[in-house]
């Protein structure tokens, strides 16, 4: 397929705030490759083109004026790294004029060969190079000392080498006086490898000069620089270091300057000198904290009740916190808009892109609307530009019964900007997994007419948007509010009790422990639930309400769940907060407590129908579920969709009382009574125990799809739907079909329930 221009320069932008309340002011972040550009404010609605779809809807906010903004291009600096500023100003030791420097840590290296690029250790070298010291990883693996001095920056290479994943413990001499540098590496001994110790040392043909007033950079070297083109030139360093320190030495007397503490303040910013000098340091681009060190034993596995063990930082060359582009312009939205999701519409002339952003309603006023529908932030930032389509990665996925991968205007531009991060079911450049996402930055597959690459249809935020169009049609526009993970997080409970019925998105995978705590604060009081989607509430989820962190979601992947990588023991607290990672249900709250389903199967390929089981169609209580649309006769629902083809399908979930569904929950419907999922589907890991057989879809009963109903002791109910598909079908016809009649016979059940409760 042929575009209009070339994927790298096509105008794309981002939000920030991503989610704001009516009156507040959202900061526009574009890069366009030609001279200006327009934009427009709409509220969107279905995105994807498809003749048995619903028809692309996004509707102009009129007392939004566009406006036209001169373009140019923007791009991300990737990269982690930690700054500290340049602690001899706040030292009270006088360095001589010839000094002596030692600086010495423990390092472990993950790309020390193949990373294809400089990958600087520590650096205060000035631009230019006359002043301050540095020691990096050549591109071809040497190491590399460097100073600077009035004729210039000063190169030398150590005859040092050392291995992947290898612990050492590095220390450099930068002597002034002789002009010598002394490095030596000592790897860390274990019950199988002996220690080892490599030295090495080179003269220098011109004086140091050590004093820089340029901040202390640990793995990178620091510049201010914007990016002006692409690919952009790293300096990361790809691995871990721990332990850093310096000393001035001065006859036989050693004075410490610097003694960075890593260990502590891991979930902040920050990380303090413990050397007395009182200086405290930041990381830049949310490298991974709470990660093993190089004493590490195994004796503990949480950061926070460790005494050691913990005193590295992972560093990558590809990380991207926060994007940090210009603002091009400022948007003032009207006091009473309307709570829904935006769209800041982008052109200039060769290329579009529509940029989203969330307007929650008021929290200020009281609540007009009783019915809310909840787009799962957290899930889009967890697969913010996956590219797990690319097989050239060493993590990917490669799942039987897929198509070939369906490129889009998206993958092309995704594949040309490296500079717009990765996912959390990517690995990073060095092969580690990845823990942290952010939404500050240009999102590809949060556009309304995304297409997944896989499943050859939308996915996350662009079929959430059919559920617009479903509730536009069912209650009218204006008449329920958006929230988001975000909201939820932030507000909790009380945000919830504003509303009598509450429906969740297509993949809901990635709440925190506080939204698994007002979900069931909500059924307690006797409220009402639609479960939407599949693969819900799986994930432990971290999310800070700091300024500074809010932005990012944090995950750690442990040793099951469906996942494409496992990070390493030891690795599975999460930073942000302290909790233990991996899968809600290891830590014994599983979905099925609050909407009645568990994920346990995946596939790709034809999804499958759901068959209404004899007992639902003779329970008296379900009838009011039976009505329309053919539904009184109706033996199958859902044979039909736009994405796989049927309602059951990507990653689907079923009734299990043992896991924690309510004992009185009834399946409305089940796949396995409409044929079922070919052998492309299979249970997840968790699900399987010994003897490993009967996993797929053809032989475990376990690989399902179950419609389920229940109702609360307090007087509430809940209906889920149990597959990510089922929003596929629901749009199908522009709602004129089974699985979209049986959802709204739910949700004006629910809503007529509510309303007589009330009186």
């Amino acid at each position: 397929m042929s575009y209009p221009v070339d994927a790298a320069q096509h105008i794309i932008g981002y939000a920030d705030p991503l989610v704001v309340s009516p009156g507040e002011r959202v900061g526009v972040h574009v890069s366009c490759h030609q001279p200006s550009y327009t934009n427009r404010l709409v509220r969107m609605g279905p995105g994807h083109y498809d003749a048995n779809a619903p028809p692309p809807s996004h509707h102009p906010v009129a007392n939004v004026q566009s406006s036209s903004h001169p373009g140019r291009p923007q791009y991300s600096r990737p990269g982690s790294f930690a700054t500290v500023p340049w602690f001899l100003n706040s030292s009270s030791a006088a360095l001589d004029a010839e000094p002596t420097l030692e600086v010495s840590f423990w390092v472990q290296p993950f790309l020390p060969r193949d990373a294809g690029h400089e990958q600087y250790l520590f650096s205060t070298l000035e631009p230019g190079g006359r002043l301050g010291f540095a020691s990096y990883i050549a591109k071809d693996g040497n190491l590399t000392v460097a100073v600077g001095g009035e004729q210039g920056q000063q190169a030398a290479t150590v005859q040092i080498s050392m291995l992947r994943h290898g612990w050492y413990f590095m220390n450099f001499r930068f002597d002034a006086t002789s002009r010598v540098v002394t490095v030596s590496a000592r790897s860390k001994a274990t019950h199988i490898v002996a220690q080892t110790t490599q030295q090495g040392a080179v003269t220098l043909a011109n004086g140091f000069a050590l004093a820089s007033s340029q901040p202390l950079t640990i793995a990178s070297h620091s510049t201010n620089e914007r990016v002006s083109n692409l690919p952009v030139d790293s300096t990361t360093f790809n691995g871990k270091i721990d332990s850093f320190k310096v000393d001035y030495l001065a006859g036989e007397d050693c004075n410490t300057l610097l003694q960075l503490d890593f260990s502590k303040d891991i979930s902040s910013e920050e990380f303090p000198d413990v050397s007395g000098n009182a200086i405290r340091g930041k990381v830049v681009n949310c490298p991974a904290r709470g990660v093993t060190g190089h004493d590490w034993d195994a004796s503990e596995t949480a950061w926070n009740r460790a005494s050691y063990g913990y005193g590295a930082i992972h560093f990558h060359d590809d990380d991207v916190d926060d994007a940090a582009w210009d603002q091009d312009f400022e948007l003032s939205l009207p006091k009473d808009l309307p709570s829904g999701c935006y769209g800041i519409e982008i052109d200039d002339g060769k290329s579009k892109d529509t940029i989203p952003f969330f307007v929650r309603p008021d929290l200020d006023e009281k609540a007009t609307n009783k019915v809310a529908f909840i787009f799962p932030t957290f899930t889009y930032a967890a697969y913010a530009n996956d590219r797990m389509y690319d097989t050239t990665r060493d993590v990917h996925i490669d799942i039987p019964g897929s198509d070939s991968v369906r490129r889009s205007r998206h993958t092309h531009i995704l594949e040309s900007r490296p500079d717009l991060g990765v996912s959390l079911y990517d690995s990073h450049n060095d092969g580690s997994g990845t823990t942290h996402s952010s939404l500050k930055r240009v999102v590809l597959n949060m556009r309304p007419d995304y297409f997944h690459w896989g499943f050859g249809g939308p996915r996350e935020l662009p079929a959430d948007l059919w559920f617009i169009g479903f509730l536009d049609k069912e209650l009218g526009s204006g008449n329920y509010d958006i929230l988001t993970d975000h909201d939820l997080s932030r507000f909790g409970t009380s945000l919830l009790l504003r509303y009598d019925v509450v429906l969740s998105g297509s993949h809901p995978e990635y709440p925190t422990y506080a939204m698994l705590d007002a979900y069931e604060a909500f059924l307690a009081a006797g409220r009402f639930f639609m479960y939407l989607g599949g693969n819900g509430y799986y994930w432990v989820t971290g999310h800070s309400q700091k300024p500074e962190q809010n932005h990012r979601i944090e995950v750690r992947r442990a040793d099951q769940g469906c996942r494409v990588f496992s990070l390493p023991p030891g690795d599975w607290f999460l930073a942000l907060t302290g909790e233990q990672g991996g899968l809600w249900r290891s830590r014994g709250r599983t979905p099925n407590r609050i909407c009645g389903l568990g994920c346990d199967a995946c596939g790709m390929g034809q999804g499958a129908p759901y068959g209404i089981t004899p007992e639902a169609r003779e329970d008296p209580k379900l009838q009011f579920l039976f009505k329309g649309s053919g539904l009184e006769h109706a033996d199958i629902i859902g044979d039909f969709g736009l994405v796989q083809g049927a309602a059951s399908g990507d990653e689907i979930d079923r009734l299990d009382y043992s896991l924690g569904t309510p004992e009185n929950a009834v399946i409305i419907a089940t796949s396995k009574l409409a044929g079922g999922h070919s052998d492309n589907y299979g249970l997840f890991n968790e699900e399987i125990m010994f003897p490993m057989v009967n996993t797929l879809g053809t032989t475990s009963d376990k690989v399902r799809s179950d419609l389920v109903y229940f109702d609360t002791g307090s007087g509430g109910a809940v209906f889920g739907v149990g597959s990510i598909n089922w929003v596929g079908s629901l749009a199908w016809k522009n709602y004129e079909n089974n699985v979209a009649q049986i959802t709204a016979n739910a949700l004006h059940e629910f809503v007529r329930r509510s309303l007589s409760k009330r009186g």
